[in-house]
């Protein structure tokens, strides 16, 4: 028996530090956290862990977060999924349309608050 109460975390970075620091913050709270390094099978990914937010960073080796949240977007089987990125540049010029946007190094408050915002949100 599966508890659909448990929320999913999906976290695409390059960093495992930011994993490790993102794990640490939410299983705390009972999230279920599943992290992947590199962008490449995304889709498959997304299908199988059926995650309830991506946090995702901008650069991911030779991926960009910002047509990779483009992609999500546009696609109907992703487009309901709230996706935050994650990046230390500059945010002004996105191109893309996230659920929300967290500078590193950021704070673990923030980042608390705006997951949970996006993923109780009525």
């Amino acid at each position: 028996m599966s508890n659909t109460l448990v929320k999913k975390i999906l976290i695409v970075d390059d960093d495992e530090n930011i994993h490790d620091i993102i794990k640490l913050i939410f299983e705390e709270e009972h999230y279920h956290i599943k992290g992947i390094l590199n962008a490449g099978n995304l889709e498959e990914t997304i299908a199988d862990f059926l995650p309830d937010i991506i946090l995702l960073d901008i650069l991911i080796g030779q991926y960009d977060g910002r047509d990779i949240c483009n992609k999500l977007k546009h696609n109907p089987k992703t487009a309901y999924l709230p996706v935050i990125l994650l990046s230390a540049l500059n945010m002004d010029n996105l191109g893309c349309s996230p659920n929300d946007i967290i500078e590193k190094p950021f704070d673990i408050m923030n980042l608390q608050q705006k997951v949970k915002a996006l993923l109780y949100r009525s």
